[in-house]
């Protein structure tokens, strides 16, 4: 196993990192490595930021925000020289969160990253990141994120949007919660405090090499707006990504109102199709 063990300040930019991680060329599975970084702490004003544009009450850590601070560290093991995986094209199936109790704005946590699952499918790689967060070695939160990395084919694409659920028909039981407006201007914003400047998210001009015909919002952004809604505290919640919202577009947010699917909420475009479906406890 490969551990790189760096401190936070040692983290190099987004900018950086994402660059490396398009010019990264094999087919390789992941091999087994964890990145670690001891006192991991989240910042008052970027988390207020963040907080900010994504609709969230102010001072409080919210459990996507996990994912998003730590992206960095997922960028450097995905782009260290004993990865050979091309990341062109990658996409975020599914990310889930967990927390035994919530994790302080100002507190150094130790935090690791590792590979702890890496298959091929007949969609191709997929593998799944867990990053985890502790104090004084005792597991405090963390968080589960899969990604399928394909060619770039159009339609392996497809095939994964294209994949049919009940949830899909349309059903009185959901009632719609809000209406977002999804704009370039919403993406470049929610890059600017989320620091993913992913050019699938940007311009159509720099999203097409990537074998999408305009550019995407952010699947965290997505994330973030939904766990706004939820207004109980929850210890749990996972998020599955069905198919990208195109920009710009708007896109209706909804909730499951039956108590035997108490807990659910899914992000629908025009034609009433889901682009994300979550459960939460």
């Amino acid at each position: 196993m490969t551990t790189i063990t760096i401190k936070q300040s040692q983290l190099p930019s987004s900018m950086l990192l994402l660059a490396k991680a398009i010019l990264k060329k094999g087919r390789d599975p992941l091999p087994s490595i964890t990145v670690a970084i001891d006192g991991f702490t989240f910042e008052s004003e970027n988390v207020n930021r963040y907080n900010t544009r994504c609709g969230l009450p102010q001072d409080q850590l919210p459990l996507p925000y996990l994912f998003v601070a730590t992206q960095p560290a997922q960028l450097l093991l995905l782009t260290h020289p004993s990865v050979s995986l091309t990341l062109l094209g990658m996409i975020h199936t599914h990310v889930s969160f967990h927390q035994q109790a919530p994790l302080q704005i100002g507190k150094a946590y130790d935090f690791s990253l590792g590979v702890i699952e890496c298959i091929q499918t007949e969609k191709g790689m997929e593998f799944e990141l867990e990053g985890r967060f502790a104090l004084d070695g005792v597991y405090q939160a963390g968080y589960r994120s899969r990604c399928l990395m394909r060619g770039k084919s159009p339609a392996n694409r497809k095939d994964q949007n294209e994949s049919t659920s009940a949830l899909e028909e349309q059903c009185p039981a959901w009632t719609k919660l809000e209406t977002l407006t999804l704009t370039p201007q919403t993406a470049r914003g929610y890059a600017a405090v989320s620091g993913d400047y992913n050019p699938i998210h940007l311009h159509w001009l720099t999203a097409k090499p990537f074998g999408f015909k305009g550019p995407i919002i952010h699947g965290m952004y997505s994330v973030a707006r939904m766990f706004a809604a939820i207004e109980s505290p929850i210890s749990q919640a996972e998020f599955t990504f069905r198919r990208p919202a195109f920009l710009p577009s708007t896109a209706e947010l909804e909730i499951y109102e039956r108590e035997a699917r108490e807990g659910e909420l899914r992000l629908v475009n025009s034609e009433g199709k889901p682009l994300v479906e979550a459960q939460y406890r």
